[in-house]
């Protein structure tokens, strides 16, 4: 277990969670801003977990997700070429949602945040009974989600 107080020390556990997604990554959070996803290294990590090879999953709920639209190009980029790998959902507005953030990798690590606007939080690596629970809350929310995010726009 490793607390976290900085936005480096953030970033370096979100990175470091990353690197031990072997299968699947799943994160909630407010509207992703504080983990800087559409950083070059971070990019490519997930990029290089969508072309891993087949049954990978990288599944991204957001309360918010102008932000990604708006500010996200590189990831907005891999939601159209790996559509079938990478899902960006709005959580339902009107159903209950945690106070907390967190990304959970594979069955093994995660990292929690207490509170979606803070950057405190805690790194666990290999500690599976730590995400349990976690990916209880995050199914029961992903099945509540409809709203999800397109790379493309269709218009007339």
């Amino acid at each position: 277990m490793t607390q976290l107080e900085t936005p480096s020390e953030l970033h370096v556990a979100f990175d470091a969670l990353l690197a031990r997604a072997h299968r699947q990554l799943r994160l909630y959070d407010h509207d992703l801003s504080l983990l800087a996803l559409d950083q070059p290294q971070r990019h490519a990590a997930l990029r290089a977990l969508c072309v891993a090879g087949a049954g990978h999953r990288i599944e991204l709920l957001l309360d918010d997700i102008h932000h990604i639209a708006r500010d996200c190009p590189r990831l907005m980029q891999l939601v159209r070429d790996f559509s079938h790998v990478i899902e960006i959902r709005q959580a339902d507005p009107d159903a209950p949602r945690p106070e907390q953030a967190f990304v959970v990798a594979d069955d093994h690590s995660a990292l929690i945040r207490a509170d979606k606007a803070a950057l405190r939080g805690v790194l666990h690596l290999d500690d599976a009974s730590r995400t349990v629970n976690l990916h209880r809350s995050f199914e029961s929310m992903w099945q509540r989600s409809q709203t999800h995010i397109s790379a493309t726009t269709l218009g007339l």
